[in-house]
């Protein structure tokens, strides 16, 4: 048995390391492998190779199964999230016109044209004769004084890819 280890064992990592492309989880498969060949009865096996390399394929499938699985938890989870933070989004976006009605007059409109709207920059700066590159810094000073708004009424807590995980409301501010 020693020597059947030794023998492929370089071979089965070769293997499985180019079905897996992780050479971490390729050690992990190779080790589970030998295991199963520790834990079984060869008598009735007639070719050691080729048993040994369908152990090696079962556990390979196996591998992939189980990270499709887990991604599919991850997809799941994120999805949940996902609907949680809406009634959240929800709450704090109808805070997003009266702060912006605060907002001094060039930056308020140019805020509502592009952010509420739905208007490109470049068919702002078209539309209201003014130099595109006027256009995009005050919509950016805009959005950081819409910001400081928003911090001043509430405290904002986001996860990881800025997402709004919850808010607690400072004051009666909207």
């Amino acid at each position: 048995m020693k020597d059947n280890i030794q023998s492929y064992y370089k071979p089965l990592f070769g293997y499985i390391n180019k079905r897996v492309k992780n050479s971490l989880d390729a050690e992990d498969l190779t080790q589970d492998v030998f295991l199963k060949l520790s834990q079984s009865d060869l008598s009735g096996v007639k070719n050691f190779k080729h048993w040994l390399f369908a152990i090696t394929r079962n556990i390979i499938i196996d591998y992939y199964r189980k990270k499709k699985l887990e991604i599919r938890n991850l997809e799941k989870e994120f999805v949940t999230e996902t609907s949680d933070n809406t009634a959240i989004i929800f709450e704090l976006s109808q805070c997003v016109k009266p702060f912006i009605k605060e907002l001094p007059q060039d930056y308020a409109q140019l805020l509502e044209l592009h952010e509420i709207d739905g208007i490109s920059q470049k068919e702002i700066s078209e539309k209201l004769n003014i130099n595109y590159v006027t256009v995009r810094s005050k919509i950016q000073r805009g959005r950081s004084k819409l910001r400081a708004l928003f911090a001043q009424c509430c405290q904002v807590e986001k996860g990881g890819r800025g997402s709004i995980l919850c808010y607690t409301n400072n004051t009666d501010c909207c």
